[in-house]
């Protein structure tokens, strides 16, 4: 009987020391469709190349090597890169230090951002 509630007493401390992912839709795996780029009136068609931004608790990872972090509020998405990557703008943080992004639409199959500079489309991987 002692070794059940110890078990039991073990499984309850190593779920309640987990952090849990608060970013509801926002979290997990987004591949970068699209760009349309506001300054040359170009859209960029990303579709057939492996550019992801990964969203877990509050860090953002991206395919070419880049770390940041990133707030959420209401109908903004804040992006504050700590390691920015050579090619940035490829994944459409043309300002990667400080990039404030206004959601258009986000659910659990898809995402678009406008910043000033671009609108980004995505798909949930």
């Amino acid at each position: 009987m002692k070794r059940v509630i110890y078990l039991i007493l073990g499984m309850a401390l190593i779920v309640s020391c987990q952090k849990e992912d608060e970013n509801g839709d926002l979290g997990g795996f987004w591949k970068l469709m699209q760009i349309e780029d506001t300054a040359t009136d170009s859209i960029i068609t990303t579709r057939d190349k492996d550019l992801f931004w990964s969203i877990q608790l509050n860090l953002m990872t991206t395919t070419n090597g880049g770390k940041g972090r990133f707030q959420h509020t209401g109908d903004s998405l804040y992006v504050q890169m700590i390691h920015v990557p050579m090619d940035a703008k490829s994944l459409g943080l043309y300002n990667p230090k400080n990039e404030r992004f206004g959601v258009l639409h986000l659910d659990r199959n898809g995402m678009v951002l406008q910043s000033k500079d671009a609108t980004l489309t995505f798909r949930k991987f």
